[in-house]
């Protein structure tokens, strides 16, 4: 799986998802692990996706940050798990509090 300020792109040997932020109609954080997207595809069609992954909250923020920077999770910083700088610091990677850095970065 790739992430970028741009898309999610995933490929394994039975699929490949290409999502770019801006073409997508709605996102949210089901789960800490779990980042679902609504679009219409290339045939058409309104589809759903859920990806679980353990970057779910990382691709909520970046395509928050890129085509939905009004999302109430990303304003209220409820995208970030409750005990992820606590984690950072326990692996020996103490950060600031990503939130505020994210919605910094964003112009917020």
């Amino acid at each position: 799986m790739t992430l970028t300020l741009q898309r999610l792109h995933f490929a394994n040997h039975a699929c490949e998802l290409d999502l770019e932020w801006r073409a997508l109609g709605s996102i949210e954080l089901v789960a800490a692990d779990v980042f679902q997207t609504s679009f219409v595809n290339t045939h058409g069609a309104h589809t759903t996706v859920r990806v679980q992954t353990p970057w779910a909250s990382l691709a909520f923020a970046l395509a928050a940050i890129t085509a939905f920077p009004a999302h109430p999770r990303l304003l209220s910083r409820g995208w970030v798990p409750p005990d992820f700088e606590q984690r950072c610091a326990l692996a020996g990677r103490p950060c600031r509090p990503a939130a505020q850095l994210a919605l910094q970065g964003s112009g917020s």
